[in-house]
């Protein structure tokens, strides 16, 4: 890999370097199954989903600190999930079964695309900083030492406590700010086409959307990838 113009890679998380291993409907039926949930249905739990959390605020509490920031990340969640089980069906062992689950997803849960650590690897080995910027809580930290990949990033940018989160470009400001970086020296990777796309070109930085579908083979020539080995034609 050569390291011309780019200097540094933000990555987003979730869905771009690591999946939820089950699915999200199957892991959050099989922890309510366990606690009494009557035979839940995942796909009517993934949809529920898709609408709670597409009603709910931006993860982002930039004034909290320490604790409380945790106590807010959990009680966000908490909300979600409450409105998840209101529509398919609420359970009277919920709110166990929510401690565990928000503990699920703090590691077993995830797993890492296949080709993602070693992509990481040759970048770190290039010489490039690598940076994440990611609409996460607090737990993004131990899901990412759980799959061993933390020690390739130099810097985390999440909206739990960055205060704001993607497609706000002011989440890209900071992390530029953190990586002494100008936007023509930056690549952003992510899945999301206006969180990991259009917000960070808005401020010059280069970005590939990673479109492991082809969903968004529209956008462009050369500015989607199938997968991250794909990374190194653009560098």
């Amino acid at each position: 890999m050569k390291n011309g113009q780019i200097k540094t890679i933000f990555f987003d998380a979730a869905d771009t370097l690591f999946y939820i291993r089950e699915g999200l409907g199957n892991t959050y039926a099989g922890v309510a199954r366990k606690h009494g949930a009557d035979d839940p249905d995942s796909d009517q739990i993934k949809k529920a989903f898709s609408k709670a959390f597409g009603s709910a605020p931006p993860l982002a509490f930039g004034d909290a600190t320490g604790e409380e920031r945790k106590g807010l990340e959990k009680d966000y969640w908490k909300a979600i999930v409450e409105n998840v089980y209101n529509e398919v069906g609420m359970f009277e062992g919920f709110e166990t079964h929510f401690d565990e689950l928000f503990e699920v997803f703090r590691s077993e849960a995830w797993a890492l695309f296949s080709e993602s650590d070693e992509t990481l690897s040759a970048l770190k080995d290039a010489g490039f900083k690598l940076g994440i910027i990611s609409n996460f809580d607090s737990r993004v930290y131990d899901v990412m030492k759980e799959l061993s990949i933390d020690k390739y990033f130099d810097f985390f940018i999440i909206s739990s406590e960055a205060g704001h989160a993607k497609p706000e470009t002011e989440i890209f400001r900071i992390a530029l700010d953190k990586a002494g970086a100008a936007p023509f020296e930056c690549l952003h990777v992510g899945d999301n086409l206006n969180n990991d796309f259009h917000s960070p070109r808005a401020l010059g930085i280069k970005a590939l959307l990673l479109d492991r579908e082809g969903e968004n083979e529209s956008i462009g020539r050369g500015q989607t990838i199938k997968n991250l080995y794909e990374i190194h034609k653009h560098l």
